[in-house]
């Protein structure tokens, strides 16, 4: 099993802050391109996950305002601290991508992509993700 990647290597942001002072000076709007990249999203999954339109995510990443809003940027943290965990429970990279994009018996039939557009979603597949870990029919 490999060893699941920095949330920082996700996001593609330095190191030399904290994620919290990351988050609140909002992360810079190539954050969105590097997270969607890392898991071979398309605009509408990615849009998805941060709980916005494709609109609203295409006109965030055609604004190319150097920062995007702390609300939006803790969205993108969210989906890449459980696409981390999903690396550490599938072990690669491509497996956590195509585990959070399918649909889910466990998860009502949503993907677990759609779910973490909120907190309560995220925790949800935050658990699933535990059970799995340890052999727990889900």
């Amino acid at each position: 099993m490999s060893t699941a990647p920095l949330i920082e290597d996700i996001l593609n942001v330095e190191p030399d802050e904290t994620m919290e002072a990351h988050i609140l000076q909002g992360f810079h709007y190539r954050t969105i391109e590097a997270l969607q990249n890392y898991l071979d999203l398309s605009q509408v999954e990615m849009a998805k996950a941060l709980g916005v339109s494709r609109q609203t995510l295409i006109r965030n990443l055609k604004a190319k305002k150097h920062h995007l809003s702390s609300q939006l940027s803790d969205q993108l943290y969210r989906v890449a601290r459980i696409t981390r965990r999903a690396i550490e429970v599938f072990g690669e990279r491509d497996a956590a991508s195509r585990w959070l994009k399918c649909e889910n018996a466990a998860l009502g039939g949503r993907p677990p992509l759609h779910l973490l557009k909120t907190d309560a979603g995220a925790e949800k597949v935050a658990e699933l993700l535990g059970r799995i870990e340890f052999g727990v029919y889900s």
